[in-house]
């Protein structure tokens, strides 16, 4: 994303223009807990979240990680109930939209309905990478194949083929996204930094090279064609112009609706 706007400057006039509310959370905080009723999807401005499922015995799997433009959780516009957490890994600011208004601004707007069905099919790719990691990669794998992903949604790729992002994650989320332990992701980075793949440090990660980091992992690229992620300008902009007035549902619209109902 290329941009010179200050993203709080669009926040605060999408906030004014919908009526939406500007959160800000500190680190280590709730945005949903397992049972509580879903009444707003946030679309993060700044800062990193994680959704994960906690087992009786305290083992944590993280199943999502969302970063600045992604909405937090699509999944939501059709639950009642969350069965999941989803927590603050940093400080963040959010656009706090009500589901109604936002499934409103999504049957009114073609260009927000575009974004909306473009990350969810994105969402369902990552989940897939995730599973097939889970699976089937070796722990450096597993790894590279998330980093690479991270790049991608969030960084940028230099003219010499390095790629850099933030990294706030800890080696304990790392390995709660890859089911591995922290003593092997702790020596997984070792030999990756030994490799010449990576540098890790001061909560920045650079990958050396990431076209051979692709090749390790088995990564598909998703940065082509028809890819919204981290627009998080272009969001707020679509929201910000968001029909206020009532728009009359199509016939076919309405009629899922009341399948769903029934």
């Amino acid at each position: 994303m290329h941009e010179t706007s200050d993203p709080a400057v669009e926040a605060t006039s999408a906030e004014a223009r919908t009526g939406d509310a500007l959160d800000v959370h500190r680190a280590h905080t709730y945005l949903a807990r397992p049972g509580e009723r879903l009444t707003h999807i946030f679309l993060l401005i700044d800062g990193w979240a994680a959704r994960y499922r906690l087992l009786s015995d305290g083992r944590r799997q993280i199943t999502a990680v969302f970063v600045p433009g992604d909405f937090c959780d699509l999944a939501w516009r059709r639950a009642r109930t969350t069965t999941q957490h989803v927590i603050a890994l940093t400080p963040i600011r959010a656009l706090r939209i009500d589901i109604g208004e936002f499934e409103h601004h999504v049957e009114c707007d073609p260009g927000i309905r575009a974004i909306v069905e473009n990350e969810a099919h994105l969402a369902s790719e990552t989940q897939c990478e995730w599973l097939v990691s889970l699976g089937r990669r070796t722990a450096m794998e597993r790894l590279a194949h998330l980093f690479c992903e991270l790049v991608e949604r969030i960084g940028r790729v230099s003219g010499n083929g390095s790629g850099t992002c933030e990294m706030p994650l800890t080696q304990v989320d790392l390995a709660d996204v890859t089911g591995l332990t922290p003593v092997h992701v702790n020596r997984t980075l070792q030999q990756m930094r030994r490799a010449g793949l990576i540098e890790l440090k001061s909560k920045q990660l650079r990958l050396r090279d990431f076209s051979r980091l692709r090749k390790i992992a088995f990564f598909r690229s998703n940065a082509e064609g028809r890819r919204f992620r981290n627009n998080v300008f272009g969001a707020l902009r679509l929201f910000q112009r968001a029909p206020a007035v009532p728009c009359q549902p199509s016939p076919a619209i309405e009629e899922e609706d009341r399948l769903i109902i029934a």
